[in-house]
């Protein structure tokens, strides 16, 4: 193989591993769902402080 197919094949081959793909759970709808979740979770401890002083 000459020099120029070996670059186009070293090229495509970093164009493919642009690194680790992201999980399906770390997808950003998936990221504002936990966001919330950890918010209302939040929300609902600080709310069960203040009904029962200690």
């Amino acid at each position: 193989m000459d020099l120029k197919t070996l670059n186009r094949i070293d090229k495509l081959r970093r164009l493919k591993s642009r690194g680790p793909e992201t999980p399906k759970w770390l997808k950003p709808y998936h990221l504002l769902f936990i966001a919330f979740l950890v918010i209302f979770i939040f929300g609902g401890v600080i709310k069960m402080l203040e009904h029962n002083p200690i």
